[in-house]
């Protein structure tokens, strides 16, 4: 799996997760609005129904009440009858009583209940009452019912309360099954939504699955465009902004390339200013040796012998100075880099013969351990002499006069080789560890120093697949080893 895949939670699990849960929540909030609706729509209907069964039978109750208040006969009978054929007559009744004025009961469906007082808060209140009121609540004996109170009165007489009790169980079977119906409704839908939903976003998450992947593969040395088709939605529009930031890449990348080269070319110019008092000694010599040869030619031009003798000599000092410029001119020449097999060991005895003489002026002393047998690398040989030049004019400037300078290279861990090289000098501090391979730091004086050898080195060494590490002692010594791959290349 690649690494833009290994994610705890995916992009398409987050928008399946919040999309999903978006519907789903819409849903149920839906289905609650609709059941609360009918709920109220069925209770109230029921309501409704009581109402106006109550004020019906109140009228026959109140006439009752009125004619034995008239004195023409006793009303406790005639109310108990009415009310048990109130009960037979009308289905869901599941009582009726009438209460007087101190919530005793003078008539009652079920004739035990007679002559019984209700003392509660409850028949309190509903004795106050002055208009028809309605109720739906769970009773201790009948269960859940709707109950109405009608206050049974005329102008200012008040005879007391009628109370009936209509079943609400089948109500509420109805609300419940309304409420499994719906639920089964929203359970239905999510159902059917998550997976289209599933497939709307993995169609849209392999789209970017495959921009990631044209994009893995993409190689930035390339100038040919994406394989991806354009589309015109805001995957298409990513698609493009990616081959604009590639093409900007590919720019600011070329542009690195010749900044690189011209800070490679410029230390390579400083490399050679501090070896100009020794290529300088190195070319006057033969060129004196040159000069007595023709001053002694010129005196005694008659002796062929002579003049043969100075003849090779001459061409031999020549021949010393044409060597020494055409390495100079090798070191300091700006070519493109050109990968090819390099011998180490050879770099480092070139180097040395251009540094020759700046250590014989030091007197410092050079301990060759090479490793005869040392693999040859794919690099580019000359920035491979530019890294050993950098890191020997940091050695002989940390030396003092008579120091040691070692050279070492071999074989190293996982295919690769090194080379080290280790001076007896005056050592690097922790604090200046951290910052020796930054661009234009130094601790040389004014005028000694770029600051740029370190960080060339160390780019032409990245470059090539390898590193350098730096060990040192302060007073003592320090260490530079590079490591580079066998195969390492450009």
């Amino acid at each position: 799996m690649s690494p833009t895949r290994a994610v705890k939670f995916s992009l398409k699990s987050k928008m399946l997760l919040f999309i999903g849960g978006i519907i789903t929540l819409v849903m149920f909030t839906i289905s609650l609005g609709i059941l609360f609706q009918w709920r109220h729509l069925i209770l109230e209907k029921q309501n409704q129904n009581a109402r106006a069964i109550t004020r019906a039978f109140s009228i026959s109750i109140l006439d009752v009440l009125v004619y034995a208040e008239n004195g023409n006969f006793l009303s406790d009978d005639l109310l108990q009858t009415y009310l048990v054929d109130f009960q037979n007559k009308i289905p869901g009744v599941k009582y009726c009583m009438i209460l007087n004025r101190e919530n005793r009961v003078i008539a009652h469906s079920d004739f035990s209940r007679f002559n019984h007082v209700y003392n509660d808060s409850l028949s309190r209140k509903l004795d106050r009452t002055n208009v028809l009121i309605s109720a739906v609540y769970r009773h201790a004996d009948y269960g859940w019912i709707v109950e109405t109170v009608m206050p049974l009165q005329i102008g200012g007489k008040r005879w007391g309360v009628l109370r009936i009790g209509f079943d609400a169980a089948s109500t509420r079977r109805e609300i419940r099954t309304l409420f499994f119906l719906l639920f089964g409704i929203t359970f239905l839908v999510i159902s059917v939504t998550l997976p289209v939903l599933y497939i709307f976003i993995d169609r849209l998450t392999k789209s970017l699955e495959k921009l990631v992947s044209v994009m893995d593969e993409t190689d930035l040395e390339s100038a040919m465009p994406l394989t991806l088709p354009v589309t015109d939605d805001e995957i298409g529009f990513l698609i493009h902004h990616f081959e604009l930031m590639r093409k900007r890449i590919l720019e600011s990348k070329s542009q690195l390339v010749n900044a690189q080269k011209q800070i490679f070319q410029a230390e390579k110019l400083a490399s050679i200013g501090r070896l100009a008092s020794g290529v300088a000694h190195e070319v006057n010599n033969p060129l004196n040796g040159i000069k007595n040869c023709v001053y002694a030619i010129q005196r005694d031009p008659e002796d062929r012998q002579q003049m043969r003798e100075y003849l090779e000599l001459i061409n031999e000092g020549l021949n010393h100075i044409e060597m020494i410029v055409q390495k100079l001119l090798g070191f300091a020449r700006q070519q493109s880099k050109s990968v090819e097999a390099v011998n180490l060991n050879n770099s480092v005895q070139k180097v040395l013969q251009l540094l020759d003489y700046k250590f014989k002026q030091k007197q410092i002393t050079v301990h060759l351990r090479l490793d005869e047998n040392l693999p040859e690398i794919k690099a580019d040989e000359q920035l491979m002499q530019e890294v050993v030049m950098n890191l020997l004019l940091n050695s002989c400037d940390a030396v003092t006069t008579g120091g040691e300078i070692e050279i070492e290279s071999g074989k190293a861990e996982n295919n690769h080789i090194f080379i080290s090289i280790t001076d007896n000098g005056s050592g690097i501090p922790e604090e200046e560890r951290q910052k020796i391979f930054d661009p234009f730091y130094t601790t040389k004086d004014p005028g000694e120093g770029t600051g740029l050898g370190l960080s060339v080195s160390l780019g032409i060494v990245e470059a090539h697949g390898g590193s350098i590490r730096v060990e040192s002692v302060p007073r003592q010594k320090t260490r530079f080893t590079v490591n580079l791959p066998i195969e390492a290349g450009l």
